[in-house]
């Protein structure tokens, strides 16, 4: 009796392990239960598939099913006919607590989907689709002979009532067939809402029939800034017109497709700022009337915004009430963000508005904007959605609130009762780099892999669970000024909207990091027989150095994928080829390189790093000024082995805007030095100059210091990112603490910048002793 019950412990134990720890089905996003069985169901020409005609929309998807199974593998399975079939697929509506949620029983002899509405049948169909071989999400006959499904029993529903994917297409257009081939994406990933971002100050992209002009006018920029906008001085411009808009036949067309696959599509219509390309086509937008304005060729935040006349709410309300019949949403998006208040200070109408309704300030009259659009929404039937600066002057009454700049937005709105989507930067912009910035393609800065996608939680934990259920989900937000192609909108998108999908379908019980990346692989096949690009980043090595007591870097070397052996070599040029294990130790400077394999194949990109090690490497120092922003990655930003890269920007710190910088590092014992270094950034086009004077002083005591060495060098005004690492030789000395001292660069000449102090800045990375 006691071998039984540890026999069928031993077995259950086995098929949980299976279920939670490895991915054998390779379903994404993995189902909230699933319990394996055994052996498989094997498809037959004598296979039917049988639906209740009484339920028109399961008929609907049975029908679909049973339509595509045949043309790609040209078989003749029927539908609701051979009553006597040995093998059956069963589509069965059976009521459900969750109208998302389904069962999918999966026997020898049958497949059986149950679901409550047709959605849960839909994403049960996804699920089945992810069991068949890849062939199935072909479009045509694929000579695929043996059709095959696992045995196994999934119980299934959503955590979340809402899974975003966002498009920008103002910055970067893109056709409708892409718009399609995104929301397929989705539809694979059980997504439920297509954030489709439509207005910006690049371009205008929906016709409004009632002003043509907006997209005559609006759509069309005359030329766009070329690379990073910050990488050079004076920016350079591709002088080529680009535009492109949605005809209001295609948006309804969009609506749709994307219907068919139960997805919502929300439209943005930004306002009051980022609408310089609705000015230009109608200068009475604008507080100064200004028919200067232009559609704008470069990125960022700009002056010209809706001015708070009647004049500006008519067009805004004539705008939305064509949008309103365009898409049948609940809820429509009017942004609400990064709106300067510049021209309203000096508005004579926005001025006496305010003197009107007594409003204390700006940040009140953004507020009575979004309050007056809300009311016309509202009184229409819609809802209104806004990025999180809607909170400022006092939030609309039935606004959802889109939670951007970290968590904060999210929780003062859910404390406060308002529904939330939660999107912060650090886990949700996708735009952001997702491998090694210096070899992956031009993003627009900062740092995002996915398994610090996968690792996110989108309910805070300064929420009590009462205030919890006002967070809806989340939403991944693909901002496009960098992204001009729709090859690469999916490279930036994929494979993190996978990860995404279980953190917003998968219970937190039921997410498992070792698990997912098992199933990556099937992943990549599903992808590549969608026609989607992807990125390998999965494949690629990551470098992190730990300092050590002695003045040396532990080095470890990691690869997302577990099955990966990673292979690296020391020294500049030389290309990896000793087996990594986990006592790498560098003594000296030099260049990591490393890449992940598997057998002899290369896996992903090689990569190359640089290690700085000295008398100071892993030890503390002090700082003043000391900036808010670009303040390392670390409190040891500039003593921990890393150097900065031209596009690594979080290893960068910032200083000495209005006044001289000074650095003092305790070498912890006296010591005798020569040899002072330093990496600075120079890139001219965001105010970032070398220091014209640096200089090395030392000490015993921490008190008396004197000069040893010192350089000047001319700060460079225009041109392109270059990092500099002077070094300071001075003769052999005894210190114990050694002081940088680095000269202010004073004004900055590139009023381009957004630096409105017009100050210079000094961007420092990995300081050196020797």
């Amino acid at each position: 009796m006691q071998r039984t019950l540890l026999i069928s412990f031993l077995m259950i134990f086995a098929l949980s392990f299976q279920a939670r720890g490895n991915n054998k089905f390779g379903i994404i996003p993995y189902p909230q239960q699933l319990t394996p069985g055994s052996g498989n169901f094997v498809f037959d020409n004598n296979t039917a598939v049988f639906c209740d005609k009484s339920s028109p929309e399961f008929l609907k998807l049975a029908q679909q099913f049973t339509d595509h199974f045949n043309t790609v593998s040209g078989w003749k399975l029927s539908l609701n006919g051979n009553q006597n079939a040995k093998k059956k697929i069963v589509f069965k509506n059976t009521p459900t607590d969750n109208k998302e949620g389904y069962k999918l029983t999966v026997t020898s002899n049958s497949i059986v989907i149950e679901a409550g509405a047709p959605n849960g049948c839909f994403y049960a169909l996804q699920t089945l689709y992810q069991m068949l071989p890849t062939a199935i999400y072909k479009k045509t006959f694929t000579g695929e002979k043996k059709w095959t499904v696992a045995c196994v029993n999934i119980t299934d529903a959503p955590r979340f009532a809402y899974r975003g994917m966002h498009l920008d297409v103002g910055r970067h257009f893109f056709p409708i067939e892409f718009i399609k081939k995104y929301i397929d994406a989705m539809a694979i990933h059980k997504f439920n809402t297509f954030h489709w971002h439509l207005t910006e100050d690049q371009g205008w992209r929906i016709e409004i029939k009632k002003y043509p002009r907006l997209t005559s006018v609006g759509s069309i920029r005359q030329k766009t800034v070329k690379e990073n906008m910050y990488s050079e001085f004076p920016h350079k411009y591709d002088e080529k017109p680009y535009g492109g808009y949605y005809t209001q036949d295609q948006a309804r067309e969009i609506v749709k497709y994307a219907k068919e696959r139960f997805i919502n599509v929300i439209p943005e219509i930004e306002m009051p700022g980022h609408s310089s390309a609705a000015i230009a086509a109608y200068p009475f937008l604008s507080c100064r009337r200004d028919s200067t304005v232009k559609v704008v060729p470069d990125w960022g935040v700009f002056k010209d915004v809706y001015c708070t006349r009647d004049s500006t709410f008519k067009f805004m309300e004539d705008v939305l009430t064509e949008i309103m019949d365009i898409f049948p949403s609940e809820y429509i998006h009017i942004g609400g963000d990064e709106c300067p208040k510049d021209r309203w200070k000096t508005c004579p109408d926005c001025q006496g508005l305010m003197k009107k309704l007594g409003l204390k300030n700006e940040m009140e009259l953004q507020s009575y904007f979004i309050h007056r659009i809300e009311k016309f929404l509202n009184g229409h039937g819609r809802k209104i959605i806004g990025w999180d600066e809607i909170l400022e002057g006092g939030l609309a009454p039935n606004a959802l609130v889109m939670s951007w700049r970290g968590i904060q937005g999210g929780i003062e709105a859910s404390k406060a009762g308002h529904y939330v989507i939660m999107t912060p930067g650090a886990y949700c912009y996708f735009d952001h780099y997702q491998g090694n910035p210096e070899t992956e393609p031009l993003a627009i800065g900062g740092y995002l892999p996915i398994d610090q996608v996968y690792n996110y939680e989108p309910v805070p934990d300064a929420l009590t669970p009462e205030q919890a259920k006002y967070i809806l989900g989340s939403q991944a937000n693909v901002w496009t000024e960098y992204i001009s192609s729709s090859d690469k909108v999916e490279y930036m998108v994929l494979p993190r909207m996978a990860a995404l999908s279980e953190v917003l379908w998968c219970n937190k019980d039921v997410k498992n990091w070792n698990r997912f990346t098992s199933a990556l692989p099937d992943e990549f096949k599903r992808l590549e027989a969608n026609h989607l690009n992807y990125s390998r980043c999965f494949y690629d090595v990551q470098v992190s150095v730990k300092a050590l007591a002695d003045n040396k870097l532990k080095v470890k070397l990691t690869c997302d994928d577990p099955k990966a052996r990673i292979l690296y070599s020391l020294g500049k040029g030389t290309k990896p080829n000793l087996l990594y294990s986990d006592t790498l130790v560098v003594d000296r400077s030099t260049t990591i390189n490393a890449a992940a394999f598997s057998g002899k194949k290369q896996l992903g990109k090689s990569i190359s790093e640089d290690v700085i090690v000295s008398k100071i490497t892993g030890l503390p120092y002090t700082q003043d000024p000391i900036n808010t922003w670009y303040r390392g990655d670390t409190p040891f930003a500039l003593t921990d082995g890393k150097t900065g890269g031209l596009h690594s920007y979080d290893k960068w710190i910032a200083v000495g805007r209005t006044q001289d910088a000074t650095f003092i590092f305790d070498l912890k014992q006296t010591q005798t030095i020569s040899l002072v270094s330093a990496g600075m950034l120079s890139a001219p086009a965001m105010c970032a100059y070398m220091s014209p004077a640096v200089s090395v002083w030392i000490s015993t005591d921490g008190t008396t210091f004197s000069k040893v060495a010192e350089t000047a060098m001319q700060p460079r005004k225009t041109g392109g990112w270059i990092i500099y690492r002077p070094e300071m030789k001075f003769a052999p000395a005894q210190a114990r603490y050694v002081k940088l001292l680095l000269q202010n660069c004073g004004t900055c000449d590139n009023r381009e910048d957004d630096n409105e102090s017009g100050f210079s800045q000094l961007f420092l990375d990995e300081v050196g002793v020797w």
